[in-house]
């Protein structure tokens, strides 16, 4: 270090010091150098899922570009930089499994959650929301909207593989749960039985399906029809298909319209009204949320996959 006088402008005396470093750590003993920790992987992570495709959502390029990174070797990463994106991406291709930040642009991480599992499209994605707000309160929210795992910013990148693997693993042992029992159904004789649910259901699907076209059915209409108090159906409603009743029956009138524009026999316009909307605009929203792409966009693909 040197120092020197230095008489400044205005006639004042002041000292000025030069500190000169030296680079590297070749003049540092052992001691006084500080060792970094490196994560290494997860152990027992020997096995790589490059069949699973995950779907990254954070505005933040530099944290999505590190877990792309650093989970790229062990499975299928694709990232996108606001919640709306990653309901279209989810929508318009097959993924299992979402990793969201909470605070973004355009549609929020609990919005993108929410979209998610009120969709039975995509319903069963299993999402794990990253977030800086680590308050029991903040979790809580998450997980009561339906989040499957929550882990706090600033996150381990071993916590989060650990996670994504156990989330893949338990869906893997469901399916194959699944396909063993039908394996097993197979050596028995089928006896035809319709359970009580199944026959409400068909019920009101039918009910639904006769009345779509008319823009005035709605809850209290199909519960008349189908001998049911409204709390009731709500409630019979939730417990059979995870949705409101509302939902239920918007989604049909959807399902009709998609079925329409396939067919394309008949303009956009006329389509939504025939479906029982009474607002294009209303129409046109309903439908990109819940396929994805605007009725114009799903009939440039249909007549594509002609």
């Amino acid at each position: 270090m040197e120092r020197s006088r230095l008489v400044l402008a205005d006639g004042q005396r002041g000292t000025r010091f030069t500190i000169t470093l030296l680079r590297g750590c070749d003049h540092l003993t052992e001691e006084q150098i500080e060792k970094q920790s490196v994560e290494t992987k997860p152990m027992g992570k020997g096995v790589s899922h490059r069949d699973c495709k995950i779907l990254v959502a954070d505005d933040d390029v530099e944290i999505a570009r590190y877990v792309k990174t650093e989970l790229g070797a062990w499975y299928s990463v694709n990232v996108v930089n606001n919640g709306r994106d990653a309901l279209t991406a989810l929508l318009n291709d097959n993924y299992d499994l979402l990793v969201s930040d909470v605070m973004m642009p355009e549609m929020d991480g609990i919005t993108l959650l929410k979209s998610v599992k009120q969709n039975p499209n995509i319903s069963d994605v299993p999402v794990i929301l990253l977030t800086s707000k680590a308050e029991v309160e903040d979790r809580l929210h998450g997980l009561e909207c339906g989040a499957d795992a929550f882990i706090a910013k600033p996150f381990s990148i071993n916590e989060l593989h650990i996670t994504i693997d156990n989330l893949i693993n338990n869906i893997r042992r469901l399916r194959g749960k699944f396909s063993g029992m039908q394996t097993q159904d197979a050596k028995i004789d089928n006896v035809e039985m319709t359970d009580n649910d199944k026959v409400l259901m068909d019920r009101i699907t039918e009910s639904v399906n006769a009345h779509y076209t008319d823009s005035r059915y709605g809850v209290e209409q199909l519960a008349n029809d189908i001998g049911l108090s409204r709390v009731q159906l709500h409630r019979k409603m939730k417990q059979i298909t995870g949705i409101a009743t509302s939902d239920f029956i918007r989604n049909i009138r959807l399902k009709q319209a998609a079925r329409l524009i396939r067919e394309n026999k008949v303009n956009i316009s006329q389509i939504a009204y025939a479906v029982g909307f009474n607002s294009l605009p209303h129409f046109s929203t309903l439908f990109k949320k819940y396929y994805g792409m605007s009725p114009s966009e799903y009939a440039e693909k249909a007549k594509k996959q002609e």
